[in-house]
């Protein structure tokens, strides 16, 4: 099984304090993941490259926008941009829980794969 490259670096299993737009994408990841992997395993997949397109745009399109409108990110309504209905331990987690099942289901796949070849 081969999940996300881009979700499983540093970037993808950190939990950013603010909600962000890649915030937001690694949340999607994380129910994509935990929600759909024994259920509809085509559709997580075809979920997570759109996924993994919608990030690496959001990381540009947030560089853009501190560059020529905003200056900084810091200058960001708090309403907008930490909202404390979000529950943060929930979504640490559920990162936590994604990670680990994808550890889980690589480590199965590997030993599937040894005794397929025999």
């Amino acid at each position: 099984m081969n999940f996300s490259e881009l979700f499983n670096h540093s970037k993808g299993k950190t939990v950013h304090t603010n909600r962000t737009i890649c915030e937001l994408h690694r949340e999607l990841y994380d129910l994509c993941v935990l929600e759909l992997h024994d259920t509809n395993p085509k559709l997580m997949y075809k979920m997570i490259k759109l996924l993994e397109d919608a990030f690496i745009m959001g990381v540009k399109m947030n560089k853009k926008l501190v560059k020529y409108k905003l200056g900084s990110s810091s200058k960001w309504p708090k309403k907008e941009y930490r909202n404390k209905s979000i529950n943060r331990k929930k979504t640490i987690e559920k990162r936590k829980e994604r990670i680990r099942l994808e550890k889980i289901l690589k480590d199965n796949e590997i030993i599937l794969k040894k005794f397929d070849k025999k």
